[in-house]
């Protein structure tokens, strides 16, 4: 056992000794306690997205709408969340129904794949042909007025196309001639481009479609052909692209005028409807009341679970595809449309083929004549089968927060009427051989962070004075259980008057095998009122403030383990020679522990306040409580101070 005459960290008032390793544990429990805020987050979000059936950042944003809706701090209502869910046993969605997502849509990658494929081929087998006759062919082309005149007279886009013949005299490919000046291909090329070029090395699609044996029939037959819409697709360097079409052919002397229009505008426009309503679940309908016909979109026939080929039923008819509950709601909605010829708007539901149940949101208005009677029936749905399964999931998530909530606030109660059974009030501290003693005992004002701070003081049978000061890792009831089990198992070890050094290694071997096991701080001292020797031993805790003739300095020491983190470790015991007058001042972290300030700062002005301070030890408390400015709401706090007499 080391003794020190009056051993001080430093050498100059008020400054405090070299923290050692308690001073980085406060540094360390703030990043251990962000981390796990961030841990316990990121796992509620995954606990919420698997049971909502969202992505994770939608859930997130469900746990920021959760947590404003309960007033709750967001890392508190992830707790919740991942609570509520161990509490089920780890079962995700218990109680509630998930929401399935829609996998991403690849669209037409299949058909351009194969449009990409036989225009290859077409490509391979034209390319190989002889064109060293083409410039040939374009220079001795006559006049031709007829193609002049198709070329100038037309709005759209144009092509003069002259044959090329192979050996057998068939017609083997077209040479673009002369274009007019609209004239573009889907591909943006346009007269400079093309002139003089073959049809088919350009434009394979012509092949592709059947247009090149059609324009072969013009040319040999003299018939014109028109198609007023196709759907065309061609490709060219590794690119595909497709478009509906109009396209003229007719025959000129010469060789063959192409007239065309691509449909691209009408198409992107069709193309942005229906991914709406395919992304949105829309669907949109008409009923015709004076032919009885019903023109349904592909997604207004998904949404009430009719294939493509069926007829959608008419108004009368529509309460036969919903749910028998929701009945009497369409039955009046019908109803309104025709009596009343009002909008409406309601919700019912769809059962399908395999029992399950579809929602649709439902909105439809008349279309009246001049007479105000209804000539048909505009109808739009949206299926909102997803929303309302993410509503009763996140309801029933909500329910298990509350649950989970009031079944911790149970807890913080528990925890809170331990405390203040376990904690003698600090008039009742039994007198102390050779010291004047003051405590104070502060809970934390947020019952949520309740923690684990404990005292005790005995006087021995040897004439010696224990006193010690603790704090139990944590907060709430299993800090408070841990606190109660750690004080009360000291004060029975005391009556074995061992060094304070062995009644340490037995609460460090008591904390270990707790279940669940749990850690904490110490101080435990035992003061010899004959010698006035202070003999103690620091398990983790910030040590204790010595103050004397106007200094102030923490006593030195390398502190040993907290309690509870090394099993079968030896606490050594310190001794330090005291005087009449000395001032001894433990403390709790949550005096100096601020998040926003240095702990070594806040250490710093403890010091500082306790070297201008009173010397009795009641007034030095009060001092302390008024200067430090410590948060209440943040952790206990608890101070310790003893006078030498």
């Amino acid at each position: 056992m080391a003794e020190a005459e009056g051993t001080w960290g430093a050498p100059a008032a008020g400054t405090p000794a070299p923290p050692g390793v308690h001073a980085a544990a406060p540094d360390l429990e703030d990043l251990r306690g962000a981390a796990h805020d961030r841990a316990i987050l990121s796992e509620a979000r995954v606990v919420l997205a698997r049971r909502l059936g969202v992505p994770p950042g939608e859930a997130l944003q469900h746990l920021i709408w959760l947590a404003r809706d309960l007033d709750m701090e967001l890392a508190e209502a992830a707790a919740l969340v991942v609570g509520a869910r161990e509490q089920e046993g780890g079962a995700e969605g218990t109680g509630a129904v998930v929401a399935e997502r829609r996998p991403p849509r690849a669209e037409g990658a299949e058909d351009r794949q194969a449009v990409m494929s036989e225009a290859e081929d077409v490509l391979r087998r034209v390319t190989a042909e002889d064109t060293a006759g083409d410039a040939e062919i374009i220079a001795g082309l006559p006049e031709d007025p007829a193609a002049g005149a198709v070329l100038d007279g037309t709005l759209d886009g144009a092509a003069h196309l002259v044959p090329v013949r192979g050996p057998d005299g068939r017609v083997a490919d077209f040479l673009y001639a002369r274009l007019n000046a609209v004239a573009r291909d889907l591909f943006g090329r346009g007269a400079g481009e093309l002139t003089g070029l073959r049809l088919l090395r350009t434009d394979p699609g012509a092949v592709l479609s059947g247009l090149f044996d059609s324009y072969v029939e013009v040319l040999e037959t003299g018939s014109g052909m028109e198609c007023a819409s196709i759907n065309y697709s061609t490709a060219q360097s590794g690119l595909s692209r497709s478009s509906r079409m109009s396209v003229r052919c007719v025959a000129v002397p010469t060789g063959i005028c192409v007239t065309w229009r691509y449909h691209r505008d009408e198409d992107r426009q069709a193309r942005r409807l229906e991914r709406v309503e395919r992304l949105a679940l829309l669907g949109f309908g008409e009923w015709d009341l004076a032919t009885g016909e019903a023109d349904w979109t592909p997604q207004m026939l998904a949404n009430y679970g009719l294939s493509a080929d069926e007829v959608p039923p008419m108004p009368h008819d529509l309460p036969k595809v919903v749910a028998d509950d929701d009945l009497p709601l369409v039955e009046d909605a019908v109803q309104t449309l025709f009596s009343r010829r009002e909008p409406v708007e309601a919700e019912h539901r769809v059962v399908g083929e395999d029992g399950a149940q579809r929602h649709l949101w439902v909105f439809a208005e008349p279309v009246l004549d001049t007479a105000g009677l209804p000539v048909s029936i505009n109808i739009v749905s949206q299926d909102i089968t997803r929303r309302r399964g993410v509503e009763r999931a996140l309801a029933e998530t909500r329910r298990q927060m509350l649950d989970q909530q009031a079944q911790t606030a149970q807890e913080r109660r528990v925890a809170v009427t331990l405390r203040r059974a376990i904690l003698p009030d600090e008039d009742e501290l039994e007198p102390l051989p050779g010291l004047g003693t003051a405590i104070r005992s502060l809970a934390a004002e947020s019952t949520a962070r309740i923690g684990g701070d404990w005292f005790a003081t005995r006087a021995m049978r040897n004439g010696r004075a224990l006193f010690a000061i603790g704090d139990a890792a944590g907060h709430g009831l299993p800090a408070a259980a841990a606190m109660a089990r750690t004080r009360n198992g000291l004060l029975g070890l005391a009556c074995t008057e061992q060094p304070s050094g062995r009644l340490v290694g037995w609460l460090n071997e008591l904390l270990g095998h707790m279940d669940p096991p749990a850690t904490g701080t110490a101080v435990v001292a035992q003061f010899d009122p004959r010698r006035r020797v202070l003999e103690w031993t620091c398990a983790g805790h910030p040590p204790p403030i010595l103050v004397r003739g106007g200094q102030a300095a923490q006593l030195e020491v390398v502190p040993d383990p907290m309690l509870g983190a090394l099993p079968g470790w030896e606490y050594g015991t310190v001794s330090t020679r005291l005087r009449p007058g000395d001032l001894i001042f433990l403390y709790t972290d949550g005096l100096v522990e601020r998040r926003d300030v240095d702990l070594d700062e806040r250490i710093a002005r403890l010091t500082g306040i306790l070297r201008d301070s009173s010397t009795g030890p009641e007034l030095v408390l009060d001092e302390v409580l008024a200067r430090m400015e410590h948060d209440r709401a943040a952790d206990d706090t608890t101070m310790f101070a003893l006078r030498v007499e």
